[in-house]
């Protein structure tokens, strides 16, 4: 597999779960789709163009980041409403999380070089702006490693990344609660039924696949160990 890291910040980030309306609670990290979505962006890809292209590369994706902060956004806003054959324009308001100064590495990965090379570049010049989630929250990226040729390798520990599956019942905690400052948050894993693929008609798409992922925060150790790439010391699992 020929792969590079990206190392992206964003001064603030959203990943709505897809089920969250009013309250829009987010993820720790971006899911699967949304980074999709975010190649897809830098290539220049509507998001069912990313998606086939993800396929035809067989392209891999991994991350892990953190956040500093994390608040609150309430938001009034208008929508219109039919009442007896007549659309009434109301007012309503929704919650939104905010993850703030947020920081990732994302690991891309695949069999073809060449397209490898080539999302290298897009990323380091995307053909539209990237976002941590939402339209408001623009990502900036950093620096890309230069491609190599890895392999994977079995790995036991992890944190702030996502696993494929749901782990909550394999693992046992790292972290020594009576030598971490009380200002470091401290994060169970949290499994997600969350989406993985689409089918596209016209502008219109529906959620075609769904599957666990577990978002990890604080360190870990699973009881087995699953296949994994080293990032800069961390261990990440393509998905």
């Amino acid at each position: 597999m020929y792969s590079f890291s990206l190392n992206a910040k964003a001064i603030t980030a959203s990943f709505r779960i897809p089920e969250s309306h009013t309250f829009q609670q987010t993820l720790p990290l971006p899911p699967i789709t949304t980074l999709i979505g975010m190649m897809g962006a830098a290539m220049g890809f509507s998001l069912e163009e990313a998606f086939s292209f993800r396929k035809d590369i067989n392209l891999k994706l991994g991350i892990f980041g953190s956040h500093q902060g994390q608040t609150r956004d309430l938001w009034k806003y208008h929508k219109v409403k039919t009442e007896v054959s007549q659309k009434v324009t109301i007012g309503d308001v929704l919650l939104r999380e905010l993850l703030v100064d947020f920081s990732m590495q994302l690991l891309l990965a695949s069999p073809d070089e060449k397209e490898v090379s080539r999302l290298r570049v897009a990323f380091l010049e995307p053909y539209y702006a990237l976002s941590a989630g939402s339209s408001d929250d623009l990502l900036k990226i950093i620096s890309a490693s230069e491609i190599v040729e890895a392999s994977q390798r079995p790995c036991k520990n992890f944190q702030n990344t996502i696993l494929p599956g749901d782990h909550t019942a394999v693992y046992e905690p790292l972290l020594d609660l009576e030598n971490t400052p009380i200002t470091e948050s401290v994060r169970s894993p949290q499994v997600h039924l969350l989406p993985t693929e689409f089918v596209f008609h016209d502008d219109e798409r529906r959620v075609a696949q769904r599957q666990l992922f577990t978002f990890v925060g604080s360190p870990i150790s699973l009881n087995q160990p699953i296949p994994a790439f080293e990032v800069n010391g961390t261990n990440v699992v393509l998905m």
